[in-house]
């Protein structure tokens, strides 16, 4: 065999050996893009390639919604609508509808632990932006706000909206869907915590995990796993909370009824949903507004899937819908 020939088949079979273990790393890589939005971080993991145009119609969404949802910008929807006076006509955008819709029905399910009408007392608490609190504002309405038709609303006193327990659930949901459109089928959302999965890992299931009220690090105490579309939402006391210099606790979660934030730091809830992040996100709130005894017994009357992690020995307490870690 002459030298040509040999240098032949050796570039030949370096050639199908790099081909093939190129097709082993496409066939195992991930792709993974992230940023800010909505003061908290975003995250997408796929094992489909994202392009760049891909990744830019995501971000045009994400701040499409901050721009909608968001009281930290004056110029949003949101802020326009805190500002403009009662018993006025107030134009909506579809987006605003549905997000507002939802929100008014959670809250008579959840009887009225579930409000986005405290704007104003989270402010106040200072869990939001000082310069949004409009002059004279109410801790929480009780004359509530009435939709003159979808793209309408007028509001009965002078309350102000706080969307931050559903918009971000909302936004994952529009980032799913532009996903699957772009035949993206296999991927995991993470927008500050509130996750969506969808299709497979390579054929395996994505693995979420859930952390409990006792734990100091980032460290897992339960799993869902799935190679379905599944979002996942968890709320809790043991993070987000403020200390005043009296040693007076506030937390980011508050009960309407009795305007007073939620101090019982010892347990976590965690929602998962087979319809959409938005509903997932707002019922963990409102969920953890009602606590595990009341909690439990709202979840199985509504058939959500519900599971709270006990800072006592890491007890889990689950609804009848629950079963996703077992």
């Amino acid at each position: 065999m002459n030298r040509l020939i040999l240098s032949k088949l050796l570039a030949l079979a370096v050639g199908i050996a790099c081909v093939f273990f190129a097709f082993k790393y496409n066939k195992n890589a991930l792709y993974e893009t992230s940023g800010s939005i909505y003061g908290t971080y975003w995250k997408l993991v796929s094992t489909e390639y994202i392009s760049d145009p891909l990744i830019q119609s995501i971000k045009q969404e994400l701040n499409r919604i901050d721009f909608i949802a968001s009281n930290y910008k004056p110029s949003s929807e949101l802020s326009i609508i805190n500002a403009a006076p009662i018993n006025t006509e107030i134009g909506i955008s579809s987006d605003m509808h549905t997000i507002l819709k939802f929100a008014e029905d959670l809250h008579q399910l959840s009887n009225g632990y579930y409000d986005v009408t405290i704007g104003s007392l989270i402010i106040k608490e200072g869990f939001g932006p000082e310069f949004s609190m409009t002059d004279d504002a109410i801790p929480v309405s009780k004359k509530r706000f009435n939709f003159l038709n979808n793209n309408s609303i007028t509001k009965n006193d002078n309350f102000q909206f706080d969307l931050s327990s559903i918009a971000k659930g909302y936004a994952l949901d529009l980032i799913s869907n532009l996903l699957i459109r772009a035949n993206r089928d296999n991927y995991l959302i993470d927008i500050g915590g509130e996750i969506i999965v969808n299709g497979s890992k390579h054929g395996a299931p994505w693995t979420v995990g859930i952390q409990s009220p006792s734990a100091f690090n980032n460290q897992s105490d339960a799993q869902i796993q799935s190679n379905k579309f599944l979002a996942i939402a968890t709320s809790g006391e043991y993070r987000n909370f403020k200390l005043n210099d009296n040693g007076v606790v506030t937390s980011h979660t508050f009960i309407p009824e009795i305007q007073k934030s939620l101090i019982d730091k010892s347990y976590s809830v965690t929602v998962v949903s087979e319809k959409s992040s938005m509903f997932a996100d707002a019922w963990a709130t409102a969920l953890n507004a009602l606590g595990p005894n009341k909690g439990i017994k709202v979840a199985n009357e509504h058939n959500i899937s519900v599971m709270y992690i006990m800072q006592e020995n890491n007890m889990m307490i689950k609804s009848n819908y629950w079963n996703y870690n077992d």
